[in-house]
């Protein structure tokens, strides 16, 4: 009897354990070439935000993290501007061939191997984009510049307001103090940590990284919309603000010249926002012990694909 005990012990070990094994190994996820990849049409310019999980981040250090990644995208002949975000735990296929994490890339390969250029690589190969710019901040970066526009208004749930309050914010984070659903003016600080939040539902329904990247694309654009008035010297001393909150950036003063005068010229553009993945193209997929979501690359790299590219764009001659 003990010895059949044993055995069937044996076997719900090995038979259970079967269907958890199978459940982690994740469909090959289709990367594309550099030469496979779509040439950005002209007038289009791609500049990537990077928003480092730390308060004082240091890249020389290990344990960095991106906690946000939204692509800033200007189509200058369309008049478009728009906002693409990228959950923090899609997984994805790393440039050495294993999987991994997106948010995991930048610490994994490290500033001395690459690790921005690598995060871009991967952004670029598995949605077919020809990223180029990219600026890298912290979140103290992210209060400081704010606070320097003045602060956002945001609007809040009852449960998120909860939340905040029991985070605990001062008082005198948000105007009027945080009382329950509404529209607040936060400061930097405050617009940070409502932009952390993961756990509790925001306007939309959205909870976890969904529901950040919803906060995230919120905040940006509300800071886009107060800026639609800004003057020529208002907007450098702002560009000077964020010059000096910055982390690491590959632009050059030329590039940060034409980023400027460009923002000016669409000022006061609506924004257009989108998620990456889309809803009903992602699925929960454990792998090696990371909570990772599986992701329809292809699908995905169709939607953006039609939502960064006007069809009706007229193409100034030569």
């Amino acid at each position: 009897m003990k010895r059949f005990l044993a055995l069937m012990m044996a076997a719900v070990c090995l038979f259970g354990a079967l269907p958890q094994a199978m459940a982690e190994e994740p469909n090959p996820i289709p990367v594309l070439s550099p030469e496979e990849i779509t040439p950005t049409p002209k007038g289009i310019h791609h500049y990537m935000l990077i928003c480092i999980d730390s308060w004082a981040a240091d890249l020389k250090k290990s344990g960095n993290h991106t906690d946000g990644m939204i692509l800033v995208t200007v189509d200058e002949y369309a008049g478009r501007v728009m906002l693409t975000s990228f959950i923090r735990d899609m997984l994805i296929q790393r440039p050495d061939g294993d999987f991994g994490r997106l948010n995991n890339i930048l610490d994994y390969f490290g500033r001395d191997k690459g690790g921005i250029e690598a995060l871009i690589t991967t952004l670029n190969t598995h949605f077919d984009l020809e990223i180029e710019k990219y600026i890298v901040v912290d979140f103290r970066q992210v209060e400081n510049i704010i606070d320097a526009i003045g602060g956002v208004d945001i609007e809040v749930t009852a449960r998120e307001a909860n939340y905040l309050r029991n985070y605990p914010l001062s008082a005198s984070s948000t105007t009027p103090a945080l009382s329950g659903a509404g529209t607040y003016h936060f400061t930097g600080h405050a617009a940070v940590i409502y932009m952390r939040i993961r756990k509790v539902a925001n306007i939309d329904g959205e909870t976890q990284d969904v529901g950040r990247t919803r906060r995230a694309r919120t905040v940006l654009t509300t800071i886009a919309d107060s800026l639609k008035d800004i003057t020529y010297d208002e907007a450098v001393a702002l560009l000077d603000v964020v010059l000096e909150n910055t982390v690491l950036t590959n632009m050059s003063a030329a590039d940060i010249a034409d980023a400027l005068n460009l923002a000016l010229e669409m000022k006061g553009t609506k924004i257009e926002s989108i998620r990456m993945p889309i809803d009903g193209t992602f699925e929960p997929m454990p792998v090696s012990g990371m909570a990772t979501q599986q992701i329809d690359y292809i699908k995905n790299r169709e939607a953006l694909h039609e939502f960064l590219i006007d069809p009706f764009v007229v193409v100034e001659d030569e």
